[in-house]
């Protein structure tokens, strides 16, 4: 029987979410996090938390903190500096199947977008938050889970930017 869990972004970092709405003084990209200093004060930190469900079995979140008193990022001007930005938080999800042509404890764990169907094999499911979108106007930014391991990665092509907004069902 499989077990299912959940592994979201909690109130607190939705409510750190909602501040990226607001109108932007500066971003960066640091040590894997990405920062956000508002125009009004004050900087929004999003970053990966991890947490074992089972043994073999690693999720990371995308989650968010406010710092009030923090400013430290010089200003720049980007397409968010003002303040009708939309902030889309998504989920995916990820999942563990046994491998038994390896012995009877391996596993392999796989990860995908919402409406995958999961197979009836796996042992374990988990639905997480994985990325989110800021969007003002024609412009937008995708912060996501990076291919290394606790790190985001900001995706601001344009046309990435598109094609991952059209597989997660926006616009």
């Amino acid at each position: 029987m499989r077990r299912d869990y959940t592994f979201i972004a909690d109130t607190d970092s939705l409510d750190a979410f909602r501040r990226l709405r607001r109108g932007w003084a500066g971003w960066a990209v640091v040590d894997g996090e990405f920062h956000v200093r508002l125009r009004e004060g004050g900087t929004v930190r999003a970053h990966l938390d991890r947490t074992e469900a089972e043994p073999g079995f690693e999720i990371s979140c995308l989650v968010a903190d406010w710092w009030p008193e923090v400013e430290t990022l010089p200003a720049r001007d980007s397409d968010f500096t003002s303040d009708a930005n939309e902030v889309l938080v998504f989920r995916g999800v990820t999942w563990l199947e046994g491998r038994p042509d390896l012995g009877p404890d391996h596993t392999i764990q796989y990860s995908a977008i919402p409406g995958y169907e999961v197979p009836e094999t796996a042992r374990a499911k988990c639905d997480f938050t994985d990325a989110m979108a800021i969007v003002a106007g024609e412009q937008a930014l995708v912060v996501r889970q990076a291919l290394k391991p606790g790190h985001l990665e900001v995706v601001e092509a344009a046309d990435e930017v598109a094609r991952f907004l059209e597989l997660r069902g926006v616009r």
